[in-house]
């Protein structure tokens, strides 16, 4: 066999050291890695063309997207997605309905047509799952109230993406009356449900037990026979004439039902994530800038109304349905970008001869502008809802009378607090009602103060004495009466509205012992200096529990678990 040619081996290196290179640039400047991919696609589809336009490098990046469609599926759980409160799939649904609503709206006014409106709106309507979810993670918030329902509706969103999926592949520059296009979408729906459902019910029987006799059988057959039974259901998908995508989607939820689906995840994700990233970096290769730059005072303009208007839909949704408005204006600015998918399904439109190239490169630079945003909007949250609530004050008294007096207020269920020398808990949640029941028990007097309605509402029928309210206003702490109490638990996990509670607190009663929980370790020496008494780190007091677990089953003397248990606290800097 001959030596491959040195060209070949030079642009391979090129088409991944550059994304490479502004992806590790995006990461070090807090940024999705993913911004950085298509960015470096960016660079290469101007600077090199031709290396950007491969057949070869177009067949990895669709194969990537069938394993990122596998892998989803191999995670969706739709346990989880059932047993999901009621307000989600509801919040959810009417968020979809609306954004596609709004954003088929202002497609038309910037000069789309009525099937190219309907698709971008349709494309439009969702948030970036990945990215949000990265964020939510990085910030230690998946167990929070607002990082709970965040991800609920992400993933209501990601089952939506079946449907759309299917709508998108089903209309093609044939479909010209609005009769055609809605005959064909009926007909595709129709027939691909009958089929996954078929092929669901079938497989729920055969699959598992495929799967289970070839891994007892071999590691090195049953790590082969996961990609061979990707691409039989890729290649039944096209024989019986439905998306590929979503018979690999089904595939995997199939397989999320075995015991093996851990080790499946695991094989796959290594090829998932270098074939993702290509394509991601083919999405960027395909945007010319000399084709936008035109455009581009236009796409800026797009983008920022579609993230205003899918903001402020989600926020309404959620004062609507009682909500906070710090929580509704934190599920706003987790949920307001357009999601990766966008770049999936506008891509099957201009395949299928829909939507042209100048309207598809609007489209897509618009939703990595979205997604460019993201981070920065997530991250300042805290202080922009400040700002909202500084100006509404001052200049929209009758708005801020409203939020004062309708949605961020609710009666008391104590008329009169008669309290000394309490306990003042911040935050009802896990941990704030473990720590709360155990007050109870002890007969110690506490006040608890959440900004979950249903958390109060479900506290208060259990006879805990709970305020609806923002704990980081310090008039919701006088109502506390934080200047009488003893100790102040901080059981909210989100670090900046720790802090806020904290300088709050500490106007009120200097003298007020206060302990808080922290999701990372470099947060203890802030707190600290802000006047936080004990830091608890939750993922810490868990690990020292199953250590003197396992001293105590090796028979470790007493005195010794004590002083091993102190070296540890003295390194993680608790002692």
């Amino acid at each position: 066999m001959g030596d491959i040619a040195p060209n070949l081996i030079f642009n391979f290196f090129l088409f991944l050291f550059i994304p490479f290179t502004l992806a590790a640039l995006s990461k070090k400047a807090k940024i999705s890695p993913l911004i950085g991919y298509i960015a470096g696609g960016l660079v290469l589809g101007n600077l090199f063309p031709e290396l950007a336009r491969v057949e070869a490098i177009k067949n990895f990046a669709y194969f990537g997207i069938v394993l990122l469609l596998f892998t989803v599926g191999l995670e969706t759980n739709f346990q989880r997605l059932v047993s999901l409160k009621k307000y989600i799939i509801l919040g959810g649904t009417l968020q979809i309905l609306l954004s596609v609503a709004a954003v088929f709206a202002l497609s038309l006014f910037f000069r789309f047509s009525l099937l190219e409106s309907f698709l971008i709106g349709i494309a439009l309507s969702s948030s970036s799952t990945t990215l949000v979810a990265k964020i939510i993670q990085d910030r230690g918030e998946e167990s929070s109230f607002v990082g709970e329902i965040a991800m609920g509706i992400l993933i209501f969103q990601d089952i939506a993406f079946i449907p759309f999926l299917i709508i998108f592949t089903s209309i093609t520059a044939g479909s010209l009356s609005a009769i055609t296009v809605t005959g064909e979408i009926v007909v595709s729906l129709i027939k691909a449900t009958v089929i996954i459902t078929g092929l669901y019910l079938l497989g729920q029987k055969i699959i598992p037990r495929i799967f289970s006799r070839i891994a007892r059988s071999s590691r090195e057959l049953f790590n082969l026979f996961i990609i061979v039974f990707i691409l039989f259901v890729a290649g039944l998908s096209l024989f019986l004439d439905i998306p590929v995508l979503i018979g690999v989607f089904v595939a995997g939820v199939l397989l999320a039902q075995t015991i093996e689906h851990y080790h499946i995840f695991s094989q796959v994700r290594p090829f998932r994530d270098l074939l993702g990233v290509i394509f991601f970096v083919y999405i960027g290769s395909n945007i010319e800038i000399s084709n936008i730059i035109n455009n581009l005072p236009s796409i800026l303009l797009f983008s920022v109304i579609v993230m205003l208007v899918k903001g402020l839909i989600i926020l309404s949704i959620f004062l609507f349905m009682r909500f906070h408005s710090k929580t509704s204006f934190s599920l706003a600015t987790y949920l307001f970008q357009i999601d990766e998918d966008a770049f999936i399904l506008m891509s099957t439109a201009y395949l299928n001869g829909v939507l042209t190239q100048d309207k598809y490169l609007f489209i897509i630079a618009s939703t990595l502008i979205t997604l460019v945003v993201t981070p920065f909007l997530i991250n300042n949250k805290d202080s922009m809802y400040k700002s909202i609530r500084f100006f509404t004050k001052k200049y929209f008294g009758v708005i801020e009378d409203f939020l004062v007096t309708r949605v961020d207020s609710n009666r008391s269920p104590i008329d009169e607090l008669n309290l000394k020398n309490h306990v003042v808990l911040c935050g009802y949640g896990r941990i704030g009602s473990y720590v709360g029941r155990s007050l109870i028990m002890a007969n110690i007097p506490y006040i608890a103060i959440d900004y979950n309605l249903y958390t109060v509402e479900k506290a208060r029928r259990s006879g805990v004495n709970i305020i609806y309210g923002d704990p980081t206003d310090i008039d919701i702490l006088d109502y506390a009466q934080v200047d009488e109490a003893a100790i102040m638990v901080l059981a909210v996990p989100e670090k900046n509205t720790q802090e806020a509670i904290v300088l709050g607190a500490k106007k009120l009663n200097r003298d007020l012992y206060i302990v808080s929980r922290v999701h990372k370790k470099q947060d203890q020496t802030r707190m600290k200096d802000l006047g936080v008494d004990l830091v608890i780190q939750p993922e810490f007091e868990a690990s020292l529990s199953i250590v003197r677990r396992i001293y105590s089953l090796h028979k470790m003397d007493k005195i010794e678990v004590v002083n091993k248990i102190k070296r540890l606290k003295i390194e993680h800097g608790l002692a």
